[in-house]
């Protein structure tokens, strides 16, 4: 697959974009890129245009200069519609995508048709497992494969990749050994902690009474990093919302359970898409 890049106000970003149809903006989560959705975008490509971006500060996107925020996420999410001239998109946020998702949705209600949030970030970090084990141990590991010889001799290694996955995913072993290699490229990313800092600072139980779009949330009951109850907590103060929780699942469904998780989604976006595929009079952007 070709990516392509878009110099936004901020820096360049790095983004795939294929298929035709209502538009799915797919949001990776902290350590994440792109290829955190390779195990979705073809099937989902059959009927919906696939915009699956690297954030700032991860893949191959430049990371933010001075403060960063989850607004100022979100408005980047939607200026880089803007300069592929979509009007609208559903959006679709794993762990610190759906947080952003959320911000977006509030912040630019016209653009956000509806959001579907899987293993989503929002509710504050403050268990004491989180402060003190999660987090240490998560800034810990970004810096140390944040070193490119480490990280690669890491993730070649079958075992001490699945190691690594076994934070995130429920059974590493079940997944495409390729899709989990480039989905865990991710990990050791320039804005891992300015963005994990940011993170932290939100709570999406104050934004929740100010999103009107239709949301579907999405848990893994084996989730390690955000359990059960946080999912609980957000379909809770998003009144509209619907909530459903997959057994034998982790912190990323899409990778675990990729044509479930295309299911869900296509009759998601069937009832709540949107009209703004692909134009033939719409220049791609210069290929990076």
């Amino acid at each position: 697959m070709a990516g392509s890049g878009a110099d936004l106000v901020h820096g360049r970003v790095q983004f795939l974009d294929e298929g035709q149809g209502p538009v799915l903006l797919l949001l990776h989560g902290l350590g994440g890129n792109w290829q955190s959705w390779q195990a979705n975008i073809a099937g989902l490509t059959r009927r919906h245009r696939v915009i699956t971006p690297d954030l700032p500060g991860f893949g191959g996107s430049a990371p933010y200069q001075g403060a960063v925020t989850m607004a100022r996420y979100a408005d980047t999410s939607v200026e880089l519609l803007d300069v592929l001239g979509i009007e609208s998109a559903i959006f679709v946020g794993n762990s610190m995508g759906g947080l952003l998702s959320i911000e977006a949705a509030v912040r630019h209600p016209d653009r956000v048709t509806a959001i579907l949030l899987t293993c989503s970030g929002g509710i504050p970090l403050t268990t004491m497992r989180h402060r003190a084990v999660l987090i240490p141990g998560g800034l810990a590991l970004n810096t140390m494969l944040g070193l490119g010889p480490i990280r690669r001799a890491a993730l070649t290694n079958r075992f001490v990749r699945h190691a690594i996955a076994a934070r995130i995913v429920h059974q590493p072993q079940r997944i495409q050994p390729t899709h989990l290699l480039e989905a865990l490229e991710g990990v050791g990313a320039r804005g891992f902690g300015k963005a994990l800092r940011a993170g932290l600072r939100y709570d999406a139980r104050r934004r929740a009474s100010h999103l009107r779009c239709p949301t579907l949330i999405v848990w893994g009951r084996h989730d390690r990093l955000l359990p059960v109850w946080m999912g609980q907590q957000l379909h809770d103060h998003i009144g509209h919302s619907d909530f459903v929780v997959w057994e034998d699942t982790g912190h990323c469904p899409m990778l675990e359970h990729p044509e479930r998780f295309n299911e869900l989604l296509d009759a998601f976006a069937q009832q709540y898409g949107n009209s703004s595929g692909r134009s033939d009079s719409q220049a791609p952007p210069s290929s990076g």
